[in-house]
């Protein structure tokens, strides 16, 4: 899954608005919903302004993404 998806999923999944967590990262609702929705690239320093604004650990999309990865290794 890509990021964009992760962190929309993560808003869906908490009864969010998208431009409820647009104005609390200090992201412009347009741009915001281009990255949301994977038509532009997210930076560094937006993907941190969402976290900040989701009150959520910047590494907190990434947790599954590499236990997956290190699960998949051990199967060999």
């Amino acid at each position: 899954m890509k990021m964009h998806e992760r962190i929309r999923s993560y808003i869906e999944a908490s009864g969010l608005k998208l431009n409820f967590v647009a104005e609390k990262s200090g992201i412009n609702p347009k741009r915001f919903y281009r990255l949301i929705n994977g038509q532009s690239p997210l930076s560094i320093e937006e993907y941190e302004a969402i976290c900040h604004g989701l009150s959520v650990d910047a590494g907190y999309f990434f947790k599954n993404k590499f236990l997956e990865t290190k699960n998949e290794q051990k199967v060999i």
